[in-house]
């Protein structure tokens, strides 16, 4: 015991600790992820899907044609927005697991700000508070990644036109869970907060310490 408080005495021990700890934690959450994505995997409940504009409702959406697509040979679906907030919902997956979706299309306008809300339960209502962003990859589709847990109802808002214009989609396809999953792998935020949270747990513990030190000694 006096050699555990004598080496937590050093000026990096804290730190270390802390550090050291994080690290444990992201590897236990890592190994959840991918126990639980096996056993939903191996239930049918987490499976690559392919879907098109019909697997949705679409919400100021119009869809004005289907035609093979000359470069590629894939069949294409155009859509014309009618609002400055166009939609395209799944209503109900909840008995299944969505951990990515990947949009494959092109844009003849300005699509500006894309998300894709999700809700927990289903009457929830969508929020702000609730979305992601994608990712565009080398290819120029759109990658979004969803937050782990329990997902109800998802809402794709695939552009957010200009007031006064309209934006033509021309999509290829939207595929979900095509796309092999991090578990250990973090992202530049969950770095940063790799590299941030243990710091600032470890300046905590150091004052909590000096201030125990005190008390001790009067």
């Amino acid at each position: 015991m006096k050699k555990l408080h004598a080496l937590l005495r050093r000026r990096a021990a804290l730190p270390l600790l802390c550090y050291a700890l994080a690290l444990a934690a992201w590897l236990c959450l890592g190994a959840w992820g991918l126990a639980s994505d096996m056993l939903a995997r191996s239930g049918g409940r987490l499976c690559p899907q392919t879907l098109h504009a019909a697997d949705f409702a679409l919400v100021d959406l119009d869809l004005t044609d289907t035609a093979l697509d000359v470069e590629t040979g894939q069949p294409t679906e155009t859509l014309v927005t009618t609002s400055g907030d166009p939609q395209m919902i799944l209503e109900d997956v909840s008995a299944e697991v969505v951990r990515t979706m990947r949009i494959y299309a092109r844009y003849d306008g300005a699509a500006r700000e894309m998300c894709l809300y999700y809700t927990t339960r289903a009457d929830e209502p969508y929020s702000q508070d609730r979305r992601v962003f994608p990712a565009q990859q080398a290819d120029g589709s759109y990658l979004y990644t969803l937050p782990r847990g329990r997902l109800y109802a998802l809402r794709l808002d695939p552009c957010s036109p200009d007031e006064g214009k309209t934006v033509t989609l021309t999509l290829e396809k939207i595929t979900l869970n095509a796309d092999a999953a991090h578990y250990f792998l973090p992202s530049w935020y969950q770095l940063f907060c790799l590299a941030l949270y243990p710091a600032l747990g470890a300046a905590a513990l150091s004052w909590l310490r000096a201030v125990a030190s005190v008390f001790l000694r009067a």
